[in-house]
């Protein structure tokens, strides 16, 4: 209340504080001098997400008394499961756009068609600060101190959010307060809510938190999170965390280039385009993965290889990626694993090909603890 009750007088609170309009007026000339630089810039996304079912006293009746008791505790609760996940991420056409982990063109600025479970979100990246600072129907308010507080409009959002429970795509204004550094008049965090969400909707609250600090890119610096987090809590009492560290930043120097379909998740469409022929179809071939992957480290968008074990293909590497490496702790323990293969290698020359398991398309472990995909985990694929 005390948020909305600021935004309605931001006028006269300005007035009443020249300074605050002054390191307002500061802090938004650097964030928009960093958003248009922000296209030139491409980061790698690692996004550790946690599903938690938390131990409420009662069973809450509604959203409004979820949120209440949810605050009150002091855990998340008990983990019931948890991936990890390996992205790209730009600034192109104005919004967000993603890639798996080292391709050489962004895919999609819609994160749910690379990943096929759990909750994902966007905007913490670059849109977030570029929306409350560069949007005209923007309310912003001056709380007292370093602090700040904002609306934006459902109408102007750029905001977007997806959880696999529901599976459509929602739009939503959003609001929330920033901390600003008055030496540097630098942002230093933000804090950002959807607004409320209907009631048919399995979620109650989406909350993102982001501490930023100034990396070093080539001649200049970028304001860049240090940290993100998604905080999802559904109407059924779970909540779900997705914890953002970004890392290998660098200007994005080839030419941008959007593309959709299944052909674009995978290091094979990350080559320089050949005439070489497609792999034959009706090849079986039983690979091991070399190097070893390990549950500990392994995400969802790493790259890896395979070495064909026997018959007339012994030898030759298979190219893939993972695209999904997930673990369930209740109610069964397991590891869910799956594994895209695109192409293989014979004497240096990488033929694509379209690779499927011939026991499914996930494999499973069901271990409680971390598994290691080393030598004796062997499989069979079939060409098509």
């Amino acid at each position: 209340m005390r948020l909305l009750a600021a935004l309605l007088v931001t006028c006269a609170a300005f007035g009443a504080d020249p300074a605050a309009q002054q390191m307002l007026d500061k802090v938004r000339a650097k964030v928009l001098d960093n958003s248009q630089r922000v296209p030139r810039y491409t980061c790698r996304q690692t996004i550790t997400r946690t599903e938690y079912r938390p131990q409420y006293n009662g069973t809450p009746d509604s959203c409004q008394s979820l949120m209440e008791a949810r605050d009150a505790l002091t855990s998340p609760g008990f983990i019931t499961w948890h991936d990890r996940l390996r992205l790209d991420v730009a600034i192109l056409d104005g919004r967000e756009t993603f890639s798996w982990a080292g391709a050489t063109s962004f895919e999609t600025n819609d994160i749910h068609q690379l990943i096929s479970s759990g909750s994902t979100g966007s905007g913490t990246f670059a849109s977030f600060l570029t929306e409350v600072f560069g949007l005209q129907q923007t309310q912003i308010a001056f709380l007292g101190g370093d602090l700040f507080g904002f609306r934006v409009p459902e109408a102007v959002s750029g905001y977007r959010y997806r959880s696999h429970g529901s599976g459509a795509e929602r739009k939503s204004g959003f609001h929330g307060t920033f901390t600003v550094d008055p030496a540097q008049a630098d942002i230093r965090r933000m804090v950002v809510d959807a607004d409320e969400f209907p009631r048919d909707e399995p979620t109650c609250r989406v909350r993102d938190e982001m501490n930023y600090h100034r990396v070093k890119i080539g001649d200049g610096d970028f304001l860049l999170p240090e940290t993100a987090r998604m905080t999802v809590l559904f109407s059924n009492g779970k909540e779900s965390q997705n914890e953002t560290r970004y890392s290998d930043c660098r200007e994005y120097v080839g030419e941008s280039t959007i593309r959709f379909g299944d052909d674009a998740d995978t290091p094979a469409a990350d080559k320089p385009a050949k005439e070489i022929a497609k792999f034959p179809a009706g090849v079986k071939l039983e690979v091991v993965l070399q190097p070893p992957v390990h549950s500990e480290t392994a995400a969802a968008g790493d790259a890896i290889t395979a070495v064909v074990k026997k018959g007339p293909h012994a030898g030759d590497i298979v190219h893939g990626r993972i695209v999904k490496f997930e673990q369930s702790l209740f109610p069964i323990p397991k590891w869910v694993v799956a594994i895209k293969f695109d192409a293989v290698e014979h004497n240096g020359v990488i033929q694509p090909a379209d690779l499927r398991p011939t026991k499914g398309d996930t494999f499973t472990f069901g271990e409680r603890g971390n598994i290691v995909l080393n030598e004796k985990f062997r499989s069979e694929w079939e060409s098509r």
